[in-house]
This record gives structure tokens, C-alpha cells and sequence, in this order.
């Protein structure tokens, strides 16, 4: 069994993708595979989440628990017509097929005709047909649908580019697009197809607590702010996970996850802290990690002073000393970065890494803007979460670094659903905010961190909003990745984030959980994990 040293460095990250966990023979775990009824005992494995609380279980709305709420609960339950295809853990995330199996696109780019995978069920023995996807996104997008929610279509914007969706036969379906969308079979990844039958029995409400999709693992319990237990499908049409039994309990604190590790309560733990992981690999348990498109920066309000001066926003980026952070604070769990995108993106260029630690140059740009007793600044941060990482220890890094060259800095701690509801408020009292966030959907990044009208922070380039909008009607890969390269580029001139450090998704977990391979993408997949012995 291979283990990595704590201070490793990125290229011992990549492809780390490592078995382990603890056989636990519990009672209350579900039975055996066909065929071996009592023959093995069966296997549970159990996650310490860094989530707070449990999101809605309905489709779209587990997306309020951010990307982890779909990687540990929604993508187990439900699926959508693509997924993230992370079967090269060497390659950034791509589209692979899903509930549909094929797909074809006219040459406008604006008719999209589906053949759906054969023989698929929902849990409650429903069939996986077109008609199943009309009900479904009918609910999306129809006012005067009986299980019309308000609520999810904010999370399914993808679903406003359709004009309508057509049957063609039972197992084909069309989309006819209003207008050309680059990134429509993207984000259809999370569009979940819940079953009509259940919807039709019990409505948005007993989705919303007792969810009833295609995917591999079948809902079986929640502890309401403790725990959410799943098992096998084993009539599941793809590959029929190897674990009985999947359960995830939430453990927000990091300490308390670490300890749940070394008990044995849990056998995997998500966001593991950085300086307790050589202490777990010296006892036998297993570090993982990957470099991914995972952007963990300060948001500056460019409107507001200081920051309407572009001088004072690239004194920040100059002032703070990233190696450390990474290296130092973080052991090697996370990456230097630079500029928009990480190293590990599709549109990453090194000729962007503008900044590097120049606390000289940082004081001098703000005594050119005016500033030569520095600017007091209060900055809201997420305290815990879907990439959170060790945000109070980070932000109070940052806060000494910065004011080493007058940079006195106030944080203003808040949860995760605090963050959104004062940035959508829009009166925060904050000159900038810290929050982690995935640039894996560029179809999602105009509307939360740029873009001249909409996004909470007030940058407004209008050459990389028409690049932008440009990216995202192209159908060539070349020519719209190098749009969104040049992108990244504008706004990394214009010091529209203090870029920090990119997230390696660290985890740890016992060495009996074998067939884990980490990609580089927050979407992992749970149907090869097993646990030996």
C-alpha cells in the first residue's frame, strides 16, 4: 500500500487514487449480493461530511449543499441525461453519457435528439422512457405543472435555453434550443429525473424527504442533522456498486471529523485537515488528493472603495504570500494560484500567472492610489463547507500577511447559506467576500463572479463579457476554450479576485477501502469502491 508524505507536492497528488476502510459488520446493514446471502459479511461505508446540514432531497434543490450535497447524496440517488466523465484521472472532467446513451446535434446547434439507455428503472420499478423525461422536465419548466417548484429551475438555468422538448419514440427524445448553447449537454448533468410514479403518489414533499431516482444507490434513511443512510440497487443498469450499504453522517467540525476517522465511527472523511495527515498515513490510514478547477479566492466589490481602484486590488494580490499558504499552511494540499484558473483547467495558461509575492510592489501601488497609511477593508468568508477548506486558519494567514503592508482587514464569519442570503441581499457591509467555487461549468460563471450586470461584486469588463457570451454560442472546443483562456486573462489583469490557492479535494480514509481513484473534478464516483477483508 503506497502512502504519501504530508509536504507532498502536486505531482504526488495527481492519480492518487488509493483503496481503503474498515469491513464494518453492522446489523443494520443491507444484505448480501444475489447469490451470496450470507456468505460475506456485508459492506457499509461510512463518510464524515464537512456539510453543516441536509439540503432538501428533491433534484435540483440538493444543490443548496453545494457540490458536495451532489456528490455524496444527489449523484447517488438520481442522474441526468450526461455525467462528468472522470474515468481519466490524469484529464479534466469531461461529458459522458448518462440515462441518455447517444446524442446527436443539428448543424445550428439548436436541435438535440437523444436516444435514452435501455432498460432502466426507477427505484420504484417505473420506467426509464421518454415520457418519464417529458413528466420531468415538464415539472421544470411548466407554471401549471401540479409539481411546478419555483425553486429547482434556479438551479437548472440550462433549462431556460429549451424551447420544447419533443417525443419521438419511447426511448427518443428532442430539445429544440431558443438559441445556440455551447455548454447545453455539459449542464444537463445535474437535470435529476425523479420518478413519476413517486411524484404522482406523494408529491414535491415526499421527494423532498424520501427521493426516488435511477441511480446506483436506493434512499434508504435520514436522521434529520445527523445522518443519511443508501443501499445497493442492484437492479442498477450500469455498474452495480459493490457496497451494501452507503452511509453519510455530517461532522462539520474538522477536529471532530479527524477523530471519528481514528475511532472507527467513520472509514472515509471529507476535506481532511492538512496537519493531521501525517499522523493518519504513520497509522495505516490513507491520504487522497487531486489538483482540480477549484478556485479559492477573496471576491472584490470593485465598486466599492478601496477596491474601485485597480492599483489597491493588485496591491492584494501582490501582498499575500500564496507559497505559504499552500505549502506551508496547507502541507501541499493545495496549489499556488496565480490568476483565474488553475493549472489544472482546460484554459489554463502559465502566461497568466501574473502576480507573485512582492510586498514592496504592494505598498507602492497603494500609495500611488492614494493610500500611503494603507485602507481597512472587512471581508465575509464561509466558515465551513463544500470547499471551504481550513477557512478560518487561511483567512487569518491572509489577514496577517496583508497587514504587514497596511492592509487592515475585519472578517465577518458566516455559514454557507449566510454568505448568499446578504450577497443576494446586497448590502453586506463587506469590501469583499471568500468563498470556494468550482470552474468546471462556465456556463455558471457570468451570473455568481462576473459579467456587467448580475454577479454580487460589481466587476464589469465589457471585453471579456463579449468574449464571454461569444464562448458560449461557439461550437468549436479550439476556438471556444481559447476565448475562455482570454477570459481568464482579463479578468486576472484587472485583479478582479485576490487569487489565493486551488483546492486538491484532500481526503483521508482507512486502508481497507479499495478501487478509489481521485480525478481532478469534485464529482467522484462510488461504484468500484469496495472494502477488503
Amino acid at each position: 500500500m503506497t502512502t504519501h508524505r504530508r509536504h507532498r507536492r502536486l505531482t504526488g497528488l495527481i492519480a492518487a487514487g488509493i483503496a481503503t476502510v474498515l469491513a464494518l459488520t453492522l446489523a443494520a446493514c443491507a444484505p448480501a449480493a444475489p447469490g451470496e446471502a450470507g456468505s460475506a459479511a456485508p459492506q457499509e461505508l461510512v463518510i464524515g461530511s464537512q456539510m453543516a446540514s441536509f439540503p432538501s432531497l428533491d433534484t435540483g434543490a440538493i444543490t443548496t449543499a453545494g457540490y458536495e450535497g451532489q456528490r455524496l447524496i444527489g449523484n447517488l440517488v438520481y442522474e441526468g441525461l450526461t455525467k462528468r466523465d472522470i474515468s481519466d484521472p490524469n484529464a479534466a472532467a469531461g461529458v459522458a453519457p448518462a440515462l441518455a446513451k447517444s446524442w446527436e446535434v443539428s448543424s445550428d446547434g439548436l436541435t438535440y435528439t437523444f436516444s435514452l439507455q435501455d432498460g432502466v428503472t426507477f427505484h420504484d420499478g417505473t420506467a426509464w422512457n421518454a415520457d418519464a423525461l417529458i413528466y420531468n422536465i415538464h415539472r421544470y419548466m411548466d407554471k401549471n405543472d401540479p409539481h411546478f417548484d419555483p425553486v429547482l429551475i434556479t438551479y437548472y438555468t440550462v433549462l431556460t435555453f429549451v424551447k420544447k422538448v419533443d417525443k419521438v419514440d419511447d426511448m427518443t427524445v428532442t430539445f429544440t434550443l431558443k438559441q445556440p448553447f455551447a455548454y447545453f449537454l455539459a449542464d444537463l448533468y445535474n437535470v435529476y429525473f425523479a420518478s413519476p410514479t413517486s411524484l404522482d403518489k406523494d408529491g414535491l414533499t415526499g421527494q423532498a424527504s424520501h427521493p426516488v431516482g435511477t441511480g446506483p444507490f436506493v434512499f434508504d434513511s435520514l436522521e434529520q442533522n445527523q445522518s443519511i443512510s443508501f443501499v445497493r440497487n442492484d437492479k442498477y443498469w450500469g455498474t452495480v456498486p459493490k457496497l451494501d450499504r452507503l452511509t453519510v453522517e455530517l461532522i462539520p467540525d474538522p477536529s471532530a471529523r479527524t477523530a471519528a476517522l481514528r475511532s472507527g465511527r467513520v472509514d472515509w472523511i471529507e476535506a481532511a485537515q492538512p496537519d493531521d495527515l501525517a499522523s493518519l498515513e504513520q497509522a495505516g490510514f490513507v491520504a487522497t488528493g487531486n489538483a482540480f478547477d477549484w478556485e479559492w479566492s477573496w471576491q472584490l466589490m470593485t465598486k466599492e472603495k478601496p477596491f474601485n481602484d485597480i492599483r489597491v486590488r493588485q496591491a492584494m494580490n501582490y501582498a499575500i504570500d500564496r507559497e505559504a499558504i499552500a505549502n506551508d499552511l496547507l502541507h501541499g494540499t493545495a496549489v499556488p494560484a496565480y490568476q483565474m484558473f488553475a493549472a489544472a483547467s482546460l484554459y489554463y495558461t502559465a502566461d497568466d500567472n501574473l502576480y507573485s509575492y512582492d510586498p514592496d510592489k504592494a505598498t507602492q501601488l497603494l500609495s500611488a492610489a492614494g493610500y500611503p497609511d494603507g485602507v481597512d477593508v472587512k471581508v465575509g468568508y464561509i466558515t465551513a463547507g463544500s470547499g471551504a477548506m481550513q477557512a478560518k486558519a487561511m483567512n487569518e494567514a491572509l489577514q496577517a500577511q496583508l497587514a504587514k503592508v497596511g492592509i487592515r482587514v475585519t472578517l465577518d464569519p458566516v455559514d454557507f447559506s449566510g454568505m448568499y442570503a446578504k450577497l443576494g441581499g446586497g448590502n453586506t457591509g463587506w469590501q469583499a467576500a471568500n468563498q470556494a467555487f468550482s470552474l468546471e461549468q462556465p456556463s455558471s460563471w457570468k451570473g455568481f463572479w462576473f459579467g456587467c450586470e448580475g454577479n454580487f461584486f460589481g466587476y464589469c469588463n465589457k471585453e471579456a463579457e463579449k468574449l464571454y457570451d461569444q464562448a458560449l454560442v461557439t461550437v468549436d472546443d479550439k476556438e471556444r476554450a481559447a476565448m475562455l483562456t482570454q477570459v481568464g486573462h482579463l479578468v486576472t489583469e484587472d485583479a478582479a479576485w485576490m487569487f489565493v490557492v486551488n483546492d486538491t479535494a484532500p481526503r483521508a480514509m482507512s486502508a481497507k477501502v479499495k478501487g478509489f481513484v481521485q480525478p481532478k473534478s469534485w464529482w467522484i464516483s462510488f461504484n468500484d469502491i469496495s472494502i477488503e477483508g
